[in-house]
């Protein structure tokens, strides 16, 4: 166990997370833009963690802070091990709500406009398209925990191109009563999704018990 047993117990909630996901090293590396011997030592925790660091990682993996850090910061002592430490996290992790991702957000969308995730990821730039791309970002916008970043990402678009496409959006829901409707449609699978997973992870953490 190192002296910073705040930075082990990020690292390991972000290995957890990593893991959960199914995204390998080598893939985290190269979204962060951090170097595979580096991103390794910073998940190991041989290196501290940086906020540069911690929140390219947390964009990527679609978090924020509050979903890695202790609940009580008092739980990680420096006489921790850190196995003791490990544990903590699972825990934390089991309690923590199952939440809605910028992935899962993309397929509601492709569902309620009739599109496949191949052409919402394209180049193209057919109306119906740009659309859904969008709606997706709004969503996204509109869900606390979701990184609009990381949705740009996904879509393979700049921020500032679906920033742009967003302050559009805006615009033409204030008139257009066909994207209200799909807007009213991606919301409402959106929260079904949502309460979905939330009994789901209620009914597991009961199972456990």
């Amino acid at each position: 166990m190192s002296d910073h047993p705040v930075n082990d117990y990020v690292c390991e909630s972000i290995r957890l997370v990593r893991l959960e996901k199914g995204i390998k090293v080598q893939d985290m590396a190269r979204r962060t833009g951090i170097p595979l011997g580096s991103y390794s030592c910073l998940e190991t925790g041989r290196y501290r963690m940086s906020l540069d660091l911690l929140f390219r990682i947390l964009c990527v993996l679609g978090l924020n802070i509050e979903q890695t850090w202790p609940y009580r910061v008092e739980e990680a002592s420096p006489e921790m091990t850190a196995e003791q430490v490990r544990r903590i996290v699972r825990r934390a992790a089991r309690d923590r709500p199952a939440l809605v991702t910028n992935e899962e957000i993309l397929s509601l969308v492709c569902t309620c406009l009739g599109i496949t995730r191949k052409d919402l990821l394209s180049d193209s730039r057919q109306r119906h398209l740009a659309e859904g791309r969008a709606l997706a970002a709004l969503l996204c916008k509109e869900t606390p925990h979701l990184s609009l970043l990381e949705m740009s990402r996904l879509l393979g678009r700049h921020p500032s191109s679906l920033s742009h496409s967003l302050r559009r959006l805006s615009r033409r829901l204030q008139w257009d009563q066909r994207m209200k409707l799909h807007l009213k449609n991606c919301r409402a699978e959106l929260a079904a999704l949502t309460e979905k997973k939330r009994k789901g992870n209620g009914r597991d953490r009961g199972e456990e018990r």
